[in-house]
């Protein structure tokens, strides 16, 4: 850490003698008058900017994402002295929205929170959609936004809005530095204790889980100071923070007991902490869970078995059947969870508890059950992708993704049918992190987070494996300034089905709703195929791009990994079959292996007169539109 606030000897009785040179109106820039003088040293908006850096750092910070403007002009000086000095990690870039997701890449990808830096007006609002997702994934980004005094809040000053209440419902704490136009002696710990709050709160240490907090500083000027090393105040000793917080005490809780006599599945969803599940239990696990190892059934096979308890870790959102065996009667739900925020499935739960204790052992005939159910349905689904006189589509892409990883990769998974086509085609191989935006399910910010991430980790390959319509969207996470560092280790594969995909499988997707009375609706409001030529959107990032077939795409990641620059691998695939390839998968598993119980909200197709039906509903049924 940068030893700058160590060796600061000038007090800041000596600082508030010194004049604001904002205070004093300036004339405008002429001959007679030439430009004003830059800001005295130690004034009031660089002090605290590199109070607020240095206890950030101090904090834990390493990471910033820094977006250009005036206002918040006093910190990045401040972040890119320390980016100079070799003590942070500092990355630049224009669009707000984008900036966050980058943070939140980085963040998911170390573990370790991450800032993103705005000035003060609309460049807060843009911070929503990332700060959203970082809410409900539970993840600590840092939002350090510049604000204009508070003062001029109402009168009309430009790039002023009531900023601190704008991203409020998604955030963990607002923390508002309360500071002055002059600096007094309590302004040190005042300002350095206000970010330890901050910190121990987003990191869930100091009141619930842990999640993005937002630290709003007023700054009564954005001027840049007049030298390069401003002195200001030091911390404490050794680079501790000003506040060392620790974990909150629980209080020690009665575990609930699970009886593994008793057939028992686990399903683990994207957040999920298995460490103290024992590992000869098998579980239905989302391709974002780390499984340690453990056994990880297809999710189809909950359709196939009938346990009596079901363990739920973390918040599995991909699959329908999780929530329809949840309501089963004859199956008690546990979900692991320590009450501070949402319940999963709340409606359908028995036991919610923050211990499990095991005891028994799991029987081998429930074993074999499990496992013979999972090899009929990987079966079923390995002869119809190995069909090979179909149209390929992104089910075939996922899977020729899943072979090509290799240990230490990281997998960036986009929302909709990417990490759904991975969780049915494959498995993902062992030493491979996957990481996806589950919080919210967006496929906003799918770019910028695999950006964020490869920069984050650039001893890794990163594999991105999206949707044309999650690349269109956020195409421009892909732009970076001249002097900014480009993720040469990412690679983005992405799955151009000409549109929605995942609407062909739901409801809405069937037939009936393509043809007369409804004509071309499907095709507007749900297939949305774009018109936007991907080769040339890359090249005016300066990113490599390259088409390819499913058949070719194995071979093309392997030199995709020696490119030495940020490549994009396009595969065009059938979006219109794709309905007919899940159909013949489950009308496979259907012959073998019988449901055990109502398939509501499975896949629709339709009877003789063209009604639609649902899979194992008899015609008598059937659901009309």
């Amino acid at each position: 850490m940068n030893s700058q606030s160590q060796v600061n000897s000038q007090s800041t009785a000596q600082l508030k003698s010194q004049s604001n040179p904002q205070s004093a109106q300036q004339p405008l820039p002429s001959a007679s008058h030439p430009e004003p003088h830059p800001a005295a040293p130690g004034s009031a908006p660089s002090v605290i900017s590199a109070i607020v850096v240095d206890e950030l750092v101090r904090g834990g910070v390493e990471t910033f994402v820094y977006c250009p403007g005036s206002r918040n002009g006093p910190l990045g000086f401040e972040l890119t002295r320390l980016a100079d000095a070799g003590d942070i990690s500092l990355h630049v870039r224009l669009d707000e929205r984008s900036a966050a997701f980058l943070a939140l890449g980085m963040t998911k990808a170390t573990g370790v929170p991450a800032a993103v830096v705005t000035t003060s007006g609309t460049a807060v609002a843009n911070l929503l959609p990332a700060v959203t997702e970082a809410n409900y994934s539970r993840i600590p980004i840092v939002l350090l936004t510049a604000n204009r005094p508070l003062a001029v809040l109402g009168t009309g000053a430009s790039q002023t809005v009531e900023q601190t209440q704008l991203l409020t419902s998604q955030v963990r704490h607002v923390q508002h530095v309360e500071v002055g136009a002059e600096l007094t002696p309590d302004t040190n710990g005042a300002v350095r204790s206000q970010i330890c709050h901050a910190l121990g709160i987003g990191a869930g240490r100091l009141q619930g889980r842990p999640g993005p907090v937002q630290i709003d500083v007023p700054l009564p000027s954005g001027l840049p100071p007049e030298q390069r090393n401003v002195p200001f105040p030091a911390g404490r000793t050794e680079g501790r923070p000003w506040i060392r917080t620790t974990s909150r005490s629980h209080v020690p809780q009665t575990p609930y007991e699970v009886d593994l006599r008793r057939p028992t599945v686990v399903v683990a969803g994207d957040g999920a902490d298995l460490t103290a599940v024992p590992d000869t239990i098998a579980c239905v696990a989302e391709p974002t869970a780390d499984t340690g190892g453990r056994t990880s059934l297809h999710p189809w096979v909950l359709d196939h078995i009938r346990p009596e308890q079901v363990v739920v870790c973390g918040r599995p959102t991909l699959h329908r059947n999780v929530g329809r065996l949840l309501a089963r009667s004859d199956v008690t739900a546990v979900v692991v969870g320590d009450g501070d925020d949402w319940i999963y499935a709340a409606p359908h739960i028995d036991v919610l508890t923050a211990h499990l204790e095991f005891t028994g052992e799991v029987t081998a005939s429930w074993a074999e059950e499990l496992a013979r159910v999972d090899r009929a349905l990987r079966r079923a689904w390995s002869d119809v992708l190995g069909d090979g006189g179909r149209p390929r589509t992104g089910l075939d892409v996922a899977r020729a993704v899943l072979d090509a990883l290799e240990p230490g990769d990281l997998l960036w998974l986009g929302a909709s049918n990417p990490v759904r086509d991975v969780s049915l085609t494959g498995s993902v191989p062992s030493g491979v992190q996957v990481l996806s935006n589950r919080g919210v399910a967006g496929i906003d910010g799918n770019v910028s987070g695999a950006v964020g991430a490869a920069l984050a980790v650039p001893e890794r390959t990163v594999v991105a494996l999206v949707g044309d319509l999650t690349f269109a969207y956020d195409a421009s996470g892909l732009q970076a300034g001249v002097l900014e560092r480009v993720p040469d280790n990412l690679i983005v594969v992405v799955s151009n089905d000409a549109g929605g995909g995942i609407f062909e499988v739901l409801e809405q997707g069937h037939p009936t709703y393509k043809t007369d009375p409804y004509a071309d609706t499907f095709e507007r409001i749900y297939g949305t195929p774009q018109n936007v030529d991907f080769e040339a959107l890359c090249h005016s990032y300066s990113v490599s791009h390259r088409t390819v077939d499913t058949d070719e795409l194995g071979t093309a990641l392997s030199a995709a990994r020696h490119a030495n620059r940020p490549c994009v691998l396009e595969v065009p695939v059938s979006r219109t079959t794709l309905r007919d390839v899940h159909a013949a998968a489950r009308q496979g598993v259907d012959a073998v292996l019988a449901p055990t119980f109502s398939p509501a909200g499975r896949l629709i197709t339709a009877d003789a007169a063209g009604a639609p039906v649902l899979v194992g509903q008899s015609t008598s049924q059937a659901m009309r539109p």
